[in-house]
């Protein structure tokens, strides 16, 4: 397993009457990589350099594939960075290239949100006459944040020498500045389905300019970067039995599947989750609601970091939903009891207050309730189409990887028992956490999984939900807790 970038010390043998290659020769030689592209940026440093250092040079080397670039010389340092292209949040991951570990993850607000919380709206502004503003507005946020994350680790830009980024299929278009116009009409067709490299400087990303950028391939309009980047952080590609990801973030997106062939669905079921559709909706991070309990008429909640409740993540919604329906506040519909312990009028909406020693106690109003409850109809329902288009059950699944706005703390029997998930074991469900990060970070530890996710992207098969009979059939009976017909959910 090779890194993405490495840092090597040589020594070059001078030249001589009996040596005359050129510098670049020499280089490529004592490196041994015949197959080494060296940026006239570089060239250009290369002959002070080695007269300054005695024929000692460090050179920074990165891996395209089957090739590689002389990206820098002269470094004692070097590092590379993975990026979550998300919709609502940017995340960065700072790697050391030398030492192989991580040095920090940083979460920035995606700027884009001032043109709409949702991405749709986004697309809309960006086929009028705002594209350069909303593309603009990514590209001044990702700089941003990279000189943020590295003041913070005390490093200059110019240290960084690779960012690895996955994404959705729109963020990635509107990161490389492609047209998003073709994606959400028929055909759906993309720009572009396999990025692969770029140089910094291509891009106007403010690290260093010959920097290796990688931006994960697409599948599809509706199967982006970040799920193949899912993919291989669960590690569903590596082995023989049938495994789910689920990665609930903007949307819901499923991938059933193992080694040999995978299928994705994508439906509307994650923006419940998320903030700008539930008022109280966050992220996981500090503060932020992750499970909850109500006895006897009182709630108690863990929060991440056990700081004061600021909010609740996709495992608190889970889990709030459970607890107040099995402590018949809600009914099987997701209706407020009127007499329901701290059930309150919000701005004339029944509401009911999560009242967990916050000083501004939180509220979720009916309308959210009922968001949340399409949005775990839609989420089952995927999975059981999905499941049953392959001629298997939730029986025959070996592994449930979740991720996204689920995949932090989520209460597996919780889930089942509202009818998110099938009633699998809570031993096969893992949590994942940011599923899209991971599988950046581990581009960065093995430069060699380039060709492994191509491989991986070939595979997967995207199944359409927008108009599938079946899928409107049984979403029906889903938007009731557990379901209408409580057979369905049973996994063994």
């Amino acid at each position: 397993m090779a890194p993405l970038i490495v840092r090597k010390q040589i020594r070059l043998p001078p030249p001589s009457a009996d040596d005359r290659r050129a510098d670049d020769q020499r280089i490529k030689d004592t490196l041994g990589l015949a197959q080494l592209a060296i940026p006239l940026s570089v060239l250009k440093k290369v002959p002070a350099h080695i007269k300054t250092h005695a024929c000692a040079l460090s050179c920074v080397v990165g891996r395209t594939g089957n090739a590689y670039k002389l990206i820098d010389i002269g470094r004692e340092r070097s590092y590379s960075l993975a990026l979550d292209l998300g919709p609502t949040n940017l995340v960065l991951l700072l790697f050391d290239n030398v030492t192989q570990k991580n040095v920090l993850t940083l979460s920035f607000e995606n700027p884009q949100i001032a043109f709409g919380s949702d991405i749709l709206t986004r697309m809309h502004h960006a086929m009028s006459a705002q594209a350069d503003e909303v593309y603009g507005a990514l590209l001044s946020g990702i700089n941003r944040a990279v000189r943020t994350v590295c003041e913070k680790a005390g490093i200059g830009t110019g240290e960084v020498h690779a960012l690895v980024a996955a994404g959705n299929t729109v963020m990635s278009h509107f990161f490389l500045g492609l047209d998003i116009s073709t994606i959400p009409v028929d055909p759906f067709v993309p720009v572009v389905r396999t990025p692969g490299f770029f140089s910094a400087r291509e891009l106007a990303l403010d690290i260093n300019p010959e920097a290796l950028v990688y931006l994960f391939p697409n599948a599809g309009s509706y199967v982006g970067g970040d799920i193949v980047a899912g993919i291989i952080a669960a590690g569903i590609h590596r082995t023989d039995r049938t495994s789910v990801l689920i990665d609930v973030g903007t949307n819901a997106e499923i991938v059933i599947g193992n080694k040999d062939w995978m299928l994705v669905g994508a439906g509307a079921a994650g923006p419940a989750l998320e903030e700008g559709i539930t008022r109280i909706g966050k992220r996981a991070s500090r503060g932020i609601i992750y499970d909850v309990e109500i006895r006897g008429g009182s709630i108690s909640c863990k929060t991440f970091d056990e700081h004061a409740p600021e909010g609740i993540c996709g495992s608190g919604m889970v889990s709030l939903l459970f607890e107040l329906y099995n402590a018949g506040i809600i009914d099987k519909s997701g209706m407020l009891n009127p007499a329901g312990d701290n059930v309150t009028i919000v701005e004339g909406e029944p509401a009911y207050t999560i009242a967990c020693g916050c000083s501004d106690a939180l509220s979720i109003r009916q309308s959210e309730l009922q968001n949340f409850m399409k949005s775990k109809a839609a989420m089952f329902t995927l999975l059981l189409v999905l499941v049953r288009s392959v001629g298997i059950g939730f029986k025959d699944i070996a592994r449930v990887f979740v991720s996204g706005a689920l995949g932090t703390g989520i209460d597996a029997n919780k889930a089942a028992a509202i009818g998110m998930l099938p009633a699998w074991p809570a031993a096969i469900v893992k949590p994942l956490g940011n599923t899209s990060l991971e599988g950046a970070r581990l581009l960065l530890a093995d430069g060699g999984l380039v060709q492994t996710i191509d491989a991986v992207t070939a595979k997967i098969t995207y199944k359409h939900m927008h108009d599938d009979p079946e899928f409107m059939k049984e979403y029906l009976g889903a938007v009731f807790i557990p379901h209408t017909n409580p057979e369905l959910l049973k996994a063994t």
